[in-house]
């Protein structure tokens, strides 16, 4: 993507807000409005550039504003999420760019499902919004008004192992940090290797 040329972008859903901080503070010409239904207070201390608003984004109202566009695993958590999608359209300037991350309908796990009852229990929850297949999700895309540039899947045999691994974990803190140094790199082998996994990535431009 040509970042350079970017100046307004949004994260659609940013929860903490920290893919906002970081692209903030690599990229310091960007303007970036972080968006998310809930509060945090971990938005209290951030780079002059990112602004924080309270926001549902099923009533996302602008028109041609940003340049890009991140969301990063939170359709999952919208019910009539394709609404969203077309918000997110409208919200783009013409050729603007759309990063979308979420979990795949299909989920496998490589340790015993004990390990993540906890999780499940969160999940049900928390995941309230549809999920899709990969071919699903690209024609939901598509339809919104999109030119798909790159979709595949992520979370493939070594994201999935970091990832859970890391959930086991969750209650053995001093094993997690212990883990962390593996796992992330783990997570880079994933990136560059995933072709079958648990999660979607879709690169879209508005055209």
């Amino acid at each position: 993507m040509p970042v350079k040329n970017f100046i307004y972008v949004l994260d659609a859903g940013c929860g903490g807000g920290e893919y906002a901080k970081k692209l903030a503070i690599k990229y310091p010409h960007l303007k970036i409005s972080a968006y998310d239904i809930k509060g945090s207070k971990l938005w209290n201390k951030h780079p002059k550039n990112v602004n924080f608003k309270q926001m549902d984004l099923l009533k996302l109202g602008a028109e041609n504003c940003y340049d890009f566009c991140l969301s990063i695993d939170v359709l999952e958590h919208i019910p009539g999420n394709i609404r969203v999608l077309k918000n997110i359209y409208k919200a783009l300037k013409f050729n603007g760019y759309f990063y979308l991350h979420m979990p795949s309908r299909v989920q496998k796990r490589i340790f015993p499902e004990k390990f993540f009852r906890e999780f499940e229990d969160w999940e049900k929850e928390e995941h309230t919004g549809e999920m899709y297949k990969l071919e699903e999700l690209m024609s939901m895309i598509t339809s919104a008004g999109f030119e798909v540039i790159e979709a595949r899947k992520t979370f493939d045999f070594w994201g999935k192992f970091a990832w859970e691994v890391d959930r086991i974990t969750d209650k053995l803190l001093f094993l997690k940090v212990i883990l962390m140094p593996l796992l992330k790199f783990l997570s880079q082998l994933d990136v560059k290797f995933s072709r079958e996994g648990n999660g979607i990535l879709i690169l879209g431009r508005k055209s």
